[in-house]
């Protein structure tokens, strides 16, 4: 009451009381004005509360609801590549028996037309090979097995990844709603505090004022307006917090697949294929066959290409040397390939031939794109070919937005058309349902899908910073693990230096960037002791060897 004594010992001083009324007054109407100012601020924003705490309620559902429908495609991914593995596993134990039975029976022709002359010595030589072919082929059998198991192990590690992070963002979204309402249920209380102070005070001010009564305004005004300064400055505060609270940070299950595949900085091993620079032929493609055996193909001369089988020192197992039909000579004629199965691979070359050959007993079954498609015309050129292992599709890559899609016998199932942003596809992999797309004229690599006649583009992959200057996508592959390395040409030649890039699984994110040696024309990856490497090969017959360690 100290307010109060002091207004009376100012009466009893003599001040006029109509003066110190009329200055009491004035005080507690500004007062008055600056809360009306801030009055919606003091009635809405127990409204605006309410609001954020249903739309935070919403936002809870839709990020489990996120998280839920990621948890079920990865699942679902996972279960579909368990499954893709077994029927790999199954379709090459298939050939392996087939070709047991057709070598087996090979060789039992042959005993019977020498048995009159070597009988005894016929039938211990051709024991020892049979027992030896059955060996090699269960060590086939036991090697396909172990690539089997390989990946599976590394697709369960996968759930188990998926799961446990899924818990754990689950876990994170009701823990940030706990968190987020306890802080809106503080700002409520706040506000309705606020509210009922700003009744209490207007009731009593507009009571007093109403009265018009000099002595009651004089001695009560001056109290009142000074606790209404602590009221005034609450209401004028925001609340900054509120927009962020209706947001929850859901987390993305898509990062926890498999973890990350890095890139050795150096290369194991850097080898010069035999005879590549002495003959003067070189090397426009490659893959891998199996452990020890890669597959170059590239030309000669103007008439001749060929198909080389090669081990990972460089070693030439077989070359064969194919003669290109007076026909088909337009004075291009790089071959590239792709493995057909375990013993097989299908060729093409740009002038439009294809071609399946043994790299066993070296058959060559040759074919021309005019007799497989009707509408091929005269100037389309085939860029590449790459093949879904599980579904048998032979993709056929071309110098427009179209690729061709055969059977393992070369026989055309449809035509796939790419999106309008693609203009040829340079190089092409099946990437799990889709298909990864080098298109070396628009200079951009794409994810795309290939069901339907009609391709849908899924995402483009990041471009590599190459200081300013333009490069352009040439070859692709993918690891075990689906990660994807792209070779991109530089527009001006850096000393013979190409970029090696990798990316996620899903394309969205570049992981490595980095220079390597020589003009890359082929790219692939092996399974060998166990570990997965990646393999190089240059136009003048280089083989650069990369470790891939799963971090």
């Amino acid at each position: 009451m100290g307010s109060i004594g002091s207004a009376q010992d100012l009466l009893s001083e003599g001040y006029d009381v109509r003066l110190l009324a009329r200055k009491e007054r004035l005080r507690a109407e500004k007062t008055l004005e600056t809360l009306e100012e801030y009055e919606d601020n003091i009635i809405q924003l127990p409204i605006r509360v309410e609001k954020v705490k249903e739309n935070l309620s919403e936002v809870i559902i839709g990020a489990k609801e996120k998280l839920e429908s990621q948890h079920t495609k990865l699942a679902e991914m996972i279960e579909r590549r368990l499954k893709d593995n077994e029927q790999l596993l199954k379709k090459n134990k298939r050939e392996i028996d087939d070709r047991e039975k057709q070598e087996v029976s090979e060789l039992e022709e042959q005993r019977k037309r020498e048995i009159e002359a070597a009988v005894k010595e016929i039938n211990d030589k051709f024991d020892k090979l049979i027992g030896e072919l059955r060996v090699k082929n269960q060590d086939l059998r036991n090697c396909q097995k172990t690539l089997r198991d390989e990946r599976d192990g590394r697709m369960n590690k996968g759930i188990v990844l998926v799961d446990r992070e899924f818990r754990k963002l689950e876990s994170s979204v009701d823990e940030q709603g706990i968190q987020h309402r306890e802080e809106l249920e503080k700002i409520s209380c706040e506000a309705a505090n606020r509210k009922t102070r700003y009744s209490n005070f207007r009731s009593t001010i507009s009571s007093i004022l109403a009265s018009k009564d000099n002595w009651t305004e004089a001695q009560c005004l001056p109290d009142i307006s000074k606790a209404s300064d602590i009221l005034v400055q609450d209401v004028k505060k925001n609340v900054p917090q509120l927009e962020s609270l209706k947001q929850i940070e859901a987390g993305d299950l898509t990062a926890t697949m498999g973890g990350i595949v890095r890139i050795a900085e150096e290369p194991e091993s850097v080898v010069e294929i035999e005879g590549v620079e002495t003959q003067a032929w070189n090397v426009t493609d490659m893959k891998y066959i199996d452990s020890d055996i890669i597959v170059i193909t590239g030309d000669v001369d103007s008439e001749h290409t060929h198909i080389t089988a090669i081990n990972r020192k460089g070693r030439i197992i077989s070359k064969n040397h194919i003669k290109q039909k007076t026909e088909d000579i337009d004075g291009t004629v790089s071959r590239a390939c792709s493995p057909l199965n375990l013993f097989s691979l299908v060729t093409t070359c740009e002038n439009g031939e294809l071609g399946i050959f043994n790299i066993h007993n070296r058959s060559h079954i040759r074919k021309h794109m005019n007799d497989i498609v009707s509408d091929w015309g005269d100037k389309k050129q085939v860029f590449n070919v790459a093949i879904d292992q599980i579904n048998r599709n032979v993709y056929i890559g071309t110098d427009s937005r179209d690729v061709f899609v055969l059977n393992d016998m070369l026989d055309h199932r449809h035509t796939l058309q790419l999106p309008q942003c693609i203009q040829v596809s340079t190089d092409i992999v099946v990437h799990d349902d889709d298909l990864i797309v080098c298109d070396f004229a628009s200079e951009g690599a794409y994810i795309v899908t290939r069901e339907g006649p009609e391709a849908e583009l899924v995402c483009k992959l990041p471009k590599p910073d190459n200081g300013g200057g333009n490069c352009s996508p040439c070859r692709v592959c993918t690891d075990c693990n689906g990660f994807i390395y792209i070779i991109w040409a530089r527009e001006i030649s850096d000393q013979g230096r190409d970029i090696l890039t990798q990316y996620s699984p899903d394309g969205h994110n570049l992981l490595v960037t980095k220079d390597v040696e020589g003009d890359v024309f082929g790219m692939d990856t092996v399974l060998t002791d166990g570990s997965e490497k990646l393999i190089l090969v240059t136009i003048d017959g280089k083989l650069y060897t990369y470790g891939l360690a799963m971090k």
